[in-house]
């Protein structure tokens, strides 16, 4: 399930260029303190990971950048995907009710709710072909004596794919309590290689290195529906692999 959210300003919105984390803050400001201490301070954890399972877009609407800030003409839409209903519906109605809606200490009026039909109430086919709304990403840690280093992958790379699927995998074993059996997905970008999709932003000081473009997934669907609902890649809930459909959904 997902919904975008449309707000309304008095005026203009100036916010940090990397602006990842004050969304994430106004979401997490939106739901129940319950809620949001669970998801901030445990989350969905299997084999020692850790999932908020959600995910959202970049901010949508006409803009223009200045240096380290970025300036939003109203209206400013978000959408934000999750396969639990609770924390979709939580948000909506936080936001409806929140008389001091903001981020950034700018005001922000919410105008609309639109609810997005379900993965189940829509027919797709075992191949899609997918436009991302914030940049998927994946990649490993290596740990050495006296530290790690983090490697991020490209959709060009043989083992961003394979990441992809094992993320997607533990995704669907905590949504639905059990393993995938025979279950396969592959990304495969679609173009040549051009580094203009790679996208370096910012998340509490942590560099963070995602792509944006156009992709077919291949395989499972039910595995096409954890990534539309739950994200695609790692670091959702930070904003990242969030997508929409453009090829392949049967109405």
């Amino acid at each position: 399930m997902r919904i975008k959210l449309t707000f309304a300003s008095e005026k203009n919105i100036v916010i940090p260029l990397q602006y990842n984390y004050l969304v994430q803050a106004m979401i997490y400001n939106n739901i129940s303190r319950e809620l949001s201490d669970f998801l901030h301070d445990q989350g969905f954890v299997i084999n020692g990971r850790q999932f908020k399972l959600f995910t959202f877009s970049r901010l949508q609407g006409r803009f223009k950048i200045s240096g380290s800030k970025i300036e939003f003409t109203p209206p400013v839409s978000l959408i934000v995907a999750s396969p639990v209903e609770r924390f979709l519906r939580e948000l909506a109605e936080g936001m409806l009710r929140n008389d001091n809606l903001n981020i950034c200490g700018q005001r922000l009026m919410l105008t609309s709710v639109a609810v997005f039909q379900g993965f189940e109430d829509v027919d797709f086919s075992e191949e899609v072909t997918i436009k991302m709304l914030s940049p998927v990403v994946a990649y490993n840690t290596v740990r050495k004596s006296g530290g790690s280093r983090t490697i991020y992958f490209s959709p060009w790379d043989e083992w961003f794919s394979e990441l992809i699927r094992i993320n997607l995998e533990r995704k669907y074993q905590l949504i639905y309590g059990q393993k995938l059996q025979d279950g396969d997905i592959r990304i495969e970008p679609l173009g040549p290689k051009d580094d203009r999709y790679c996208k370096v932003l910012e998340y509490k000081d942590t560099v963070i290195k995602g792509w944006n473009g156009i992709y077919k997934l291949k395989g499972d669907r039910r595995l096409i529906k954890v990534a539309y609902e739950a994200g695609l890649g790692s670091k959702n809930s930070q904003g990242f692999g969030c997508f929409e459909v453009i090829e392949g959904l049967k109405r």
